[in-house]
């Protein structure tokens, strides 16, 4: 999907096709510096390949839009804004009026578990509460896809594995389609009904695993532990490769 402009242009991503279902959780994995983000970032709109589109519903992406809802790893909450102010930003940049913009904010405030802190300013919020806050700014907007560039990297594991449940239960009551991008490949069977595992960079699609076990799943059950071991594994050789081929430039 990206292509080399000039010399010192970096291939992120070559031939890189899947596609979503509506109301599908994907994950991507791959090696670190893969183009994972990249290429949540093209979906997004946010960027534009040199190769190759994006559709949604049979129309091309070619700019962001309030139907692809963005929840990013550094949470990107404005200081200034209460929980509340920052669920309502888009919806007040997209010109809703005050009193329905607040309705849906409240609604998101109670959906994503933060009834009691919506007044409350980013300062004084836990990571774990500052992406619930981003996540139900996405969500305002009412998107049909939710892409998520590793939103809980920097949590701590017990407020990550909190949020995983968290997410399933809004993707649960939503329904919305949600494309999440994860280095950790226990995330990945965690969450996922597909994990899109991407080669090293320039990274095209190495394989896709159907993650079929029911929910909720058991992290220690030998059918969870036999395909985290699979992901894992492909992962690896990716890994492996990519430090082989670097060794020998």
């Amino acid at each position: 999907m990206a292509g080399s402009k000039g010399e010192n242009d970096v291939e992120a991503l070559r031939c890189v096709s899947f596609i979503v279902k509506n109301g599908e959780f994907v994950c991507l994995v791959g090696p670190t510096g893969c183009g994972k983000t990249t290429l949540l970032r093209i979906v997004a709109g946010l960027e534009q390949p040199t190769r190759g589109a994006v559709f949604l519903d049979g129309q091309l992406i070619g700019a962001p839009s309030p139907d692809r809802g963005m929840v990013f790893q550094e949470f990107a909450l404005l200081p200034w804004r209460t929980v509340i102010g920052n669920i309502e930003l888009g919806l007040e940049i997209q010109g809703v009026d005050k009193e329905a913009r607040r309705k849906i904010a409240e609604y998101h405030v109670n959906l994503v578990g933060l009834h009691g802190f919506e007044n409350k300013y980013p300062r004084e919020l836990s990571g774990g509460m500052k992406q619930r806050a981003a996540i139900a700014r996405s969500l305002a907007s009412d998107p049909k896809v939710l892409l998520m560039d590793e939103p809980f990297g920097s949590l701590d594991a017990q407020t990550r594995n909190m949020m995983q449940e968290e997410v399933l239960g809004i993707w649960s009551k939503t329904k919305k389609t949600i494309i999440f991008v994860t280095h950790s490949v226990d995330e990945a069977v965690y969450l996922a009904d597909r994990i899109v595992l991407l080669t090293a960079r320039p990274a095209s699609v190495r394989e896709i695993f159907e993650v079929k076990l029911p929910r909720p799943r058991n992290r220690l059950h030998y059918e969870f532990v036999d395909i985290r071991a699979e992901v894992l594994t492909a992962l690896s050789e990716e890994v492996r490769k990519e430090n082989w081929e670097r060794r020998s430039r």
